[in-house]
């Protein structure tokens, strides 16, 4: 279901904060132009004679206007018209004259019209003009340089290259930074934002310092080289010297060092407390410090830049005069908070109330309005918002749907109308729009129960057996979070939740859900019921059969089980808290596979290995099976590690890719293989194609079919002498293969690199020198045992490509993809990277596999059909 605003607002019987409150969103889209104002507009027959008109309508560049004195309006196009500010034709010595029809109209009282239109009318600025119409949204381009203000020092700058522009919503990254500093969003008419080459113009005491806590252009040379390359980056994209204004004007502050106030913690925008001015830059602008952090203010950003005007700092007893909580400082032991004691504790003086500047009291925004507000903890996020309460010029701002509460000043760029996210095309996380479900009933009379199960349409509890096998679609670790039953109460309710709940803890929701779901009329005994899935905010819901009958209840459960290809006794009416009917800790994991193909995990499972049968050296030698076989044998192996049994629930419950314990996975994973010896220095995983496409990553190398077949067939037999090690190894590392909650395509991310790009060679190893030969050779060889190739593959349908792809390792799991988007054979040889990831929506990892299959069957038409002449 997709979130609509109006339908929101009908249901919460509640009403959007008026847009025009919102003056950053307002000066985005102003571009100087406005109804009523005036300018010279030369004679439609005559351009070289010019006459006063008056703007009646503007749309953008497009403006209506009426000439003064005549009795209808013309459109005008200033981006092509010849038009200028009032007084310019007086400054050129241009001619001035009313058109003949409005001289003869008017006669003698043309003056007193023109009069008239000049002392009520306003002229149109040069700037504007010469901006053709455009708001400062429009002007903006990705790739333009910018200034930006250190958050706590205003004579420290570092220059930031535009990324995106969303509606004026800037997101910057540092030129020059590295992991340390992400990039980050700012709205354009923040006042830390200066137009390329400000520092430059103003000189000292400004200067840039880079903001990272270890300044890493501290040598002049280095600066000096950073400095030039922005410099010489901006010509591509010049920033316009109007674009981004300075500070507005400001009076001068009454604030000394020393002085104590109350200030909003900018930790968690949610907190007053105690805290000190404690250096004055100039007449305008000084720092305040929290004070539990005076000493680390540096590191931790527990400070705010401010001026006399600054929202989040107020007097003391502001707090308590509002009915807020003041969180006391570290120094305060014991009671409640008495400022009187505590300023004579510190021996400090209070800032007086005439230094903080008269701040207007919010009008035209009450209590419940909704609005969308940026999270000011991830300025990433942007919400549906509710305002919670008012305090002079604060909102008090409840995010949903996860519920947290911040404080923002009336003018915050983090606040934005209804609608702004839809008008952007940005993502909005938006409310649970989902039904609730009626209360389970606690404690209801007999007489009611034992009607209900007359009818069949009670059910009793529905067990999780967590510590049963789970499948390659459930994560354990979600899994042992739910609760151990659901129920009793009505039977589709309770099955419905609990299909519910196995959904919430698979690894790809959708997918599942998909799977479930049935056209059609229901089998009988049977009926279609409405689930829902979540995948990054984005609702799913499909139609599932569920029985309607109590009897049928168990059957129901160990069929669903079967089908996610786990334990049948993982969830149904009986608990097994101790030992699985079925064995499933002990048996083989394939045995509940029922002979359908496995689904595997995918590249971001690393930890261990399905366990090999020991062939004797003998037979190894007398038996070597040819490359393609050894390549699919590899692709197996990878498709069973990634199959094997769930962690068990005495680990972790977070999974390797969260975001709390990727740094921490990514480091073990590491530690585990720099213990591992004998694996050979270099081991090639084709998942099932016979070479990888090594053009994307050795783009300086050249290499020769010849050395490149060497390296794969070492590569191959170093492979086969080591298997026996290795099993070894996995039968003492039972622990890491049970650590296997990994991710399915569509939740690997990015950030992780493809195994193609995790491919070393020693420097022992050959250097390749004619790669285009190597890669028409490998598409060649590879393609070879391919029947479905045939055929000038440019007439390939969309089922061939379907097909095509099933039959590969590596991307069967992209078939079904490829297939909703009706990819025939001439569109999948066009594919590209770009196209692959921001059109199809796939991650980087499986699209390069994609890639693969793309080039081989290029190179494989170029061979067959281009060379040869044939069509």
């Amino acid at each position: 279901m997709e979130f609509d605003w109006n339908n929101y607002l009908e249901d919460t019987k509640s009403i959007a904060v008026p847009e025009e409150l919102f003056s950053h969103v307002e000066a985005s889209l102003n571009n100087g132009i406005k109804q009523g104002m005036l300018l010279e507009v030369c004679h439609k027959n005559n351009p070289d004679v010019y006459w006063i008109a008056d703007i009646t309508m503007v749309c953008g560049h497009l403006l209506r206007i009426k000439f003064i004195g005549a009795e209808t309006d013309f459109w005008c196009d200033i981006s092509t018209t010849k038009v200028h500010p009032l007084g310019w034709c007086g400054k050129y010595d241009e001619l001035v004259e009313p058109p003949d029809e409005i001289n003869d109209r008017c006669g003698d009282t043309i003056i007193e019209i023109m009069k008239k239109a000049l002392l009520v009318g306003k002229s149109v600025s040069i700037e504007a003009l010469n901006n053709k119409g455009l708001s400062p949204i429009d002007r903006i381009k990705v790739g333009m340089k910018v200034e930006i203000q250190n958050v706590i020092d205003p004579y420290r700058y570092w220059i930031a290259t535009v990324r995106e522009n969303v509606g004026g919503r800037l997101l910057l990254r540092y030129d020059g930074a590295d992991e340390d500093l992400q990039q980050f969003w700012i709205f354009f008419c923040n006042p830390r934002l200066s137009s390329f080459g400000f520092v430059t113009n103003k000189g000292s005491p400004w200067q840039f310092k880079y903001p990272g806590k270890v300044n890493k252009f501290s040598c002049k040379n280095k600066l000096s080289a950073q400095l030039r390359q922005s410099a010489e980056e901006s010509i591509k994209e010049p920033t316009p010297a109007d674009l981004f204004q300075p500070n507005p004007t400001l009076e001068a502050h009454s604030f000394a060092t020393g002085m104590k106030l109350e200030a909003l913690s900018p930790l968690d925008m949610n907190t007053f407390c105690p805290a000190t001015v404690t250096k004055i830059f100039n007449n305008l602008q000084f720092l305040v410090v929290i004070d539990d952090h005076i000493d680390d203010y540096e590191d931790t950003k527990m400070a705010w830049m401010c001026d006399n005007m600054h929202p989040y700092i107020y007097p003391i007893g502001w707090a308590q005069r509002n009915k807020l909580e003041l969180k006391p400082p570290k120094k305060w032991t014991e009671g409640a908070f008495d400022w009187e004691e505590y300023l004579s504790m510190t021996a400090s003086v209070p800032a007086p109330d005439y230094c903080f500047g008269n701040k207007d009291l919010l009008k035209g925004i009450d209590v419940n309005m909704k609005l969308e507000a940026a999270n000011p903890l991830n300025h990433e996020e942007i919400h549906v918002a509710t305002v919670e309460s008012i305090v002079e010029h604060m909102l008090y701002v409840e995010l949903l749907p996860i519920g947290e509460k911040y404080w923002f000043s009336q003018d915050s760029d983090l606040l934005f109308p209804v609608g702004w996210c839809d008008s952007n095309n940005y993502e909005l996380h938006i409310p649970d729009m989902n039904p609730k479900e009626p209360p389970k009933p606690i404690e209801e009379p007999k007489t009611i129960k034992e009607d209900l199960k007359s009818t069949e349409e009670w059910c009793d509890r529905i067990f999780f057996n967590y510590k049963c096998y789970a499948g390659p679609s459930i994560s354990r670790n979600k899994l042992s979070q739910l609760p151990k039953a659901v129920g009793p109460g009505p039977l589709l309710l309770v099955l419905k939740e609990v299909l519910n709940k196995i959904i919430s803890a698979s690894y790809k929701p959708a997918k599942l859900l998909k799977d479930w779901e049935t056209e059609g009329p229901p089998e009988e005994g049977m009926r279609l019921e409405m689930l829902r899935a979540k995948l990054k905010t984005r609702p799913y819901h499909a139609y599932v059969p569920i029985v309607t009958s109590s009897d049928q209840v168990e059957s129901f459960c160990r069929d669903v089980c079967v089908k996610l290809q786990a334990c049948p006794s993982l969830f149904g009416p009986v608990e097994y808290p101790e030992q699985c009917p079925n064995m499933c800790q002990q048996v083989e994991k394939s045995t509940f596979h029922n002979g359908t193909e496995r689904r595997g995990r995918p590249k971001g499972s690393v930890n261990g290995r399905k366990k090999k049968k020991k062939v004797a050296p003998e037979k190894r030698e007398k038996e070597q099976p040819p490359q393609e076989v050894e390549s699919n044998r590899d692709g197996e192996s990878v498709e069973s590690e990634h199959s094997a049994g769930s962690t068990p629930p005495s680990e972790s419950g977070t999974r390797p890719n969260s975001p709390d314990s990727v740094s921490d996975y990514k480091r073990s994973t590491r530690r585990k293989r720099e213990i591992k010896s004998n694996y050979p220095k270099m081991e090639m995983k084709t998942r099932g194609a016979k070479l990888p496409n090594f053009a994307l990553q050795m783009k300086e190398a050249h290499w020769n079919k010849k050395d490149v077949e060497t390296i794969y067939s070492n590569s191959c037999v170093s492979k086969k002498q080591n298997n026996a090690d290795s099993d070894t190894e996995n039968e003492t590392n039972e622990s890491s293969c049970n650590s296997r909650d990994a991710k399915n395509i569509s939740d690997v991310s990015d950030s992780e690199e493809p195994e193609l790009k995790k491919l070393k060679f020693s420097t022992n190893d050959p250097l390749p020198s004619d790669n285009k030969m190597f890669e028409k050779h490998t598409a060649m060889t590879w393609i070879k045992g391919k029947g479905k190739l045939a055929r000038n593959p440019l007439d390939w349908s969309v089922d061939d490509v379907y097909d095509y792809l099933s039959s590969t390792d590596d991307c069967k799991l992209i078939a079904d993809k490829m297939k909703q988007e009706e990819i025939d054979g001439q569109a999948f040889i066009m594919l590209d990277l770009p196209i692959i990831t921001h059109f199809l929506h796939m991650k980087k990892e499986f699209a390069m596999q994609l890639c693969k299959h793309i080039t081989m069957v290029r190179w494989y038409y170029i061979v067959n059909f281009e060379e040869n002449g044939e069509t």
